[in-house]
């Protein structure tokens, strides 16, 4: 095999492989058949057939890595609104196809005679797996991070709605309510979603946000369904305390605004300290020149 063969052999396979990687992970787009599905119960469709993530990670999430991954990785899971069997499946095809694609670029590469044929080179093929693995389950953490200062935000917000409007004579229900339906993203659906299936549930708004709390890790929200929950229990008003609450999360979220902008300004104090002497350098530059020829 001459080495032309073998380099055009190893770019096809490699781009088949980050093909079949970015099919992967992208979901699959919705088609006439599975809107069809939704609209009328009665027409077959195979729109509810798992993914092949779901199909690979599901008979491994049944076992103890299903419960190590739902333990360590269960609330970013929920937070971004993938399943413990889809992780696993993703991680596994990932590592699969790495492992696959740098095994034929290493096999190439001996057989055209670039690399020597020593163990060495082939331990890319394990690092190349554990690298592609692991940016899976990074890029998960990434996600998870980011949709919960999003969450705690939103969360932040309806605290401060509910504080206005416990001041218009509203009872707690109307109030929670309006508050939940004045914001709009992804923590507000999510507020609504908890609110509008509490009573179906047969469980009160403040039992579904503490259960909201619970299971994203919001300790204001947690907060404030106490307070409701004591509201209802003893009777006593929670307008002050959670006029108390909202002003303890504006400073809060103050606080951690102006955090932000410190370390936005600490990283950028080098770069403009360079571009200063940069500037310097290069306007001295000139007349350092004409001092250094007029001593010549």
């Amino acid at each position: 095999m001459t080495p032309t063969t073998t380099a055009v052999l190893v770019a096809v396979l490699s781009i088949g492989a980050v093909i079949a990687t970015v099919r992967a992970f992208r979901p699959s787009p919705l088609t006439l058949r599975a809107v069809q599905q939704r609209v009328r119960a009665d027409v077959p469709s195979r729109a509810h057939e798992p993914a092949w993530p779901d199909r690979i990670g599901r008979p491994l999430a049944r076992g103890p890595l299903g419960a190590l991954v739902d333990r360590h990785l269960g609330a970013a899971i929920r937070l971004v609104g993938y399943t413990v069997p889809n992780v696993i499946g993703t991680v596994v095809l990932a590592v699969v196809v790495s492992s696959f694609a740098m095994t034929v670029a290493v096999a190439a590469l001996i057989a055209a005679g670039l690399v020597a044929g020593s163990p060495l080179p082939w331990l890319l093929v394990p690092t190349a797996a554990v690298l592609l693995g692991w940016r899976v389950i990074a890029d998960l953490r990434v996600r998870a991070r980011r949709r919960k200062a999003e969450l705690r935000r939103a969360v932040n917000d309806f605290v401060q709605l509910l504080a206005v409007a416990l001041t218009t004579n509203r009872s707690v229900e109307d109030a929670v309510a309006f508050a939940a339906d004045a914001g709009d993203g992804f923590g507000f659906e999510l507020l609504r979603q908890t609110i509008d299936t509490a009573q179906p549930m047969g469980l009160s708004v403040w039992d579904a946000l503490g259960a909201m709390a619970d299971t994203y890790d919001l300790d204001q929200l947690r907060g404030l369904a106490t307070s409701l929950q004591r509201q209802a229990g003893v009777g006593v008003s929670v307008a002050a305390t959670i006029r108390t609450e909202a002003s303890a999360m504006r400073a809060r979220q103050l606080a951690e605004i102006t955090d932000r902008a410190d370390k936005a300004n600490a990283n950028l104090s080098l770069p403009t300290m360079g571009m200063v002497f940069g500037m310097v350098l290069f306007l001295a530059y000139p007349v350092m020149q004409q001092i250094s020829e007029a001593f010549t």
